[in-house]
């Protein structure tokens, strides 16, 4: 009896992995050089404060966007309306844009204006394209049960950086923006807190906020110069920066620009000293 329990305890043991499959490659050690790859910037603000403007002074441009705010508004340097590729109505509609090569070949940026409204169009392409594990379509993410809606959202929405990345590679640069939002961060060393950074969804089951930031190379906050806040009222200047580098407060990063450069002047609307920084190293 004591045999046969040993053996039947063995029997739960996990068996071994099989054997690694054969090198499918020969692999080589390089320089990892990214100079002729384009730069992953995120630019986010409350409304009016230059998002769209900002964008429009890089490198030829071509917007995908999804409101209607660009129609107002014209290169800065230029005075040329910007260009952009209407009929974008979907979530549906921007991966397929993101797939045709052939749109974007005279242009250096690709802008999509915002990501937050692509989020709000994310959620039917989920209900449409996705049922839950009986088969069955459901009306909204709570639906899912156990946040899995969530988790749904956040894997529909991780293919948009993903078909950016392609861009990337081949030379272009992409810019996503966003609306501004305080979003709320687990701090395991005290009290949660509150942290501006772009309007996408930011919690446990889908903190996509948290995937796009990481997968930029830059994230730039527009906001203004100071802002004093006395008997819960709020005053500022009207000058304007863009900021480039962190703080508990909010998000902000860039992976290129000098360390010791905290944020960067956008006073005037014409002013196009974040990407003369970004793009005009070395000259």
């Amino acid at each position: 009896m004591a045999l046969k329990r040993i053996v039947s305890s063995q029997g739960n043991i996990p068996k071994a992995p099989p054997s690694m499959p054969a090198i499918p490659k020969t692999f080589s050690v390089e320089d990892w050089d990214g100079s002729k790859e384009g730069e992953k910037i995120i630019i986010y603000a409350d409304s009016g404060l230059g998002k769209t403007t900002l964008a429009s002074m890089a490198p030829n441009p071509v917007y995908l966007g999804l409101d209607d705010g660009g129609r107002k508004i014209r290169n800065p340097k230029t005075g040329e309306m910007l260009k952009h590729i209407p009929g974008l109505t979907s979530f549906r509609d921007v991966l397929a844009v993101l797939q045709q090569p052939e749109l974007f070949d005279e242009f250096e940026t690709v802008i999509i204006d915002t990501a937050t409204i692509l989020e709000e169009w994310a959620v039917p392409y989920v209900l449409e394209t996705i049922p839950n594990d009986k088969g069955i379509t459901m009306k909204n993410l709570v639906q899912y049960g156990y946040n899995k809606g969530y988790q749904h959202l956040y894997n529909t929405m991780k293919l948009i950086p993903q078909a950016c990345d392609s861009w990337v590679r081949n030379g272009k640069h992409v810019i996503i923006i966003c609306q501004e939002a305080a979003n709320r961060v687990p701090n395991s060393g005290g009290d949660d807190f509150l942290r501006a950074g772009p309007r996408l969804t930011s919690n446990k089951e889908a903190n996509i906020e948290g995937h796009f930031c990481e997968w930029a190379d830059h994230v730039f906050r527009i906001t203004y110069s100071s802002q004093v806040v006395k008997d819960r009222k709020a005053t500022s200047t009207d000058e304007r920066v863009i900021h480039v580098k962190g703080e508990v407060h909010f998000r902000a990063k860039s992976r290129t620009l000098p360390s010791d450069i905290s944020q960067v002047t956008f006073n005037d609307k014409s002013d196009d000293s974040i990407w003369r920084f970004l793009f005009e190293k070395g000259e």
